[in-house]
């Protein structure tokens, strides 16, 4: 005679499943969600939005007598202008009509509904956006540490060290599993190599190379994308010479940003200060370092309140007088607001008076559906038709600085403890 066993009733009794999907990543944009609060968005089109400025006093200042009253000649002002245009980003989706069948028809079965579902991509491109708002317009997602020269499997690593260009460090932590991405030669804007990430890692990940080769040094692109973001922080607020929102500032060198270059030191309050006194002492007022917003990382922030624990260790009470007193929980220094970012690159701390700064929209983010439809049908092979559903969402615009001599920065902090990549994946 055999007992009964579970296994004889496995059919009868329905599976536990948790109730909430969880994320194995995240996809805060606590940066760009804080300057998109701050500033202004005009909406505007292809031909762009234009900057005027005075960019030359007036002259020909005299000091004379009476017996040589002539003045000098005299000489005018000048203007000119800069330009912002929109660029452009869209993310796709395509879905099986059955796959969204199935989650519409039987909601009671659902962990998340389609629509739950359509926000992962919502939050990924929100994700893109805000990784690409510290960059420099390249659309840079990691830089190569390594050199390929033949195709199929092999390992890649990201450069991780601190350096006078933005977005060197950061590794291969923002390269996904399944995407495929271009390797780009510099030299001459043009495609050196294709590859598709096998396995993720923090600062090495294993591709398949599918074509051309990488080199030590090349930017990381998603395909087409060099060149094609949104200029951001990484460039609106640089001491690089540049063309900046049109124009070159080795011609107009008052268009960088004043900058504290700790080339490997720790980065301190002093280097905060000296930062705020070089704003005050360019524009020559005690207001150009105030209502400052600072972007920094969560580690960057953790150096500079770890510099203050020696000056508190104990609660000076009468209920807890031996307690131990550690690290203090916020920093502050004066009314600059700290925006605290793991996305932003780990060397460097940007400063912005960010009423100084807009955002020029041409279209908001949202989905593209131009002819008031949710989701098009694909027509398919034989152009007939098929049951494949595309939809797609995205934005039009591009950040733009009014005042550059608002904004200064540090660079090249020694690298804190806690970075994206020591914290990995």
């Amino acid at each position: 005679m055999a007992n009964t066993a579970f296994s004889n009733l496995t059919d009868l009794e329905r599976q536990a499943v948790e109730k909430e999907a969880r994320d194995l990543f995240e996809n805060n944009t606590p940066g760009y969600s804080a300057f998109e609060k701050k500033t202004d968005k005009p909406m505007f089109g292809e031909k762009g939005y234009r900057i005027p400025y005075y960019s030359q006093r007036p002259g020909g200042h005299t000091w004379f007598v009476p017996s040589n009253s002539d003045f000098n000649a005299a000489v005018p002002p000048q203007t000119v202008s800069m330009w912002v245009y929109p660029t452009m980003y869209a993310l796709p989706m395509v879905w099986e009509g059955s796959a969204i069948e199935s989650f519409e028809n039987t909601p009671e079965n659902n962990i998340q509904s389609y629509r739950q579902i359509v926000g992962q991509y919502t939050r990924a491109g929100q994700k893109m956006i805000n990784q690409l708002f510290y960059g420099d317009g390249t659309g840079s997602l990691a830089y190569s540490a390594t050199t390929t020269t033949v195709l199929g499997s092999q390992s890649l690593s990201g450069t991780t060290a601190a350096s006078t260009t933005p977005g060197q460090t950061k590794g291969t932590m923002w390269l996904l599993a399944g995407q495929t991405y271009q390797a780009i030669n510099t030299s001459t804007a043009q495609v050196r190599g294709t590859f598709t990430v096998t396995t993720p890692g923090a600062s090495t990940c294993t591709v398949n190379v599918t074509s051309g080769t990488v080199s030590s040094g090349d930017p990381i692109v998603t395909v087409g994308a060099y060149q094609m973001a949104m200029r951001g922080l990484g460039w609106l607020i640089s001491d690089q010479t540049r063309v900046l929102q049109g124009l070159s500032t080795s011609t107009f060198p008052d268009l960088n940003a004043p900058v504290v270059d700790l080339a490997g030191a720790l980065l301190t309050p002093s280097a905060i200060e000296n930062g705020k006194a070089l704003l005050q002492t360019r524009n020559n007022d005690p207001k150009a370092k105030g209502t400052l917003t600072a972007f920094i990382t969560p580690g960057q922030y953790s150096t500079i309140k770890k510099q203050g624990y020696n000056l508190g260790y104990y609660l000076r009470n009468q209920a807890d007088s031996d307690t131990m007193k550690g690290v203090q929980s916020e920093y502050s220094d004066g009314d600059t607001t700290f925006i605290l970012d793991a996305d932003m690159d780990e060397d460097r701390v940007y400063f912005a008076q960010t009423d100084q700064m807009k955002i020029y929209q041409m279209k908001p983010w949202g989905e593209y559906r131009r002819d008031g439809l949710d989701q098009r049908m694909l027509l398919g092979a034989n152009s007939t038709g098929s049951d494949n559903w595309q939809s797609a969402m995205g934005v039009k615009m591009n950040p733009a600085t009014l005042y550059p001599r608002a904004t200064m920065f540090i660079k090249r902090a020694q690298l804190p403890t806690a970075t994206q990549v020591t914290a990995g994946l």
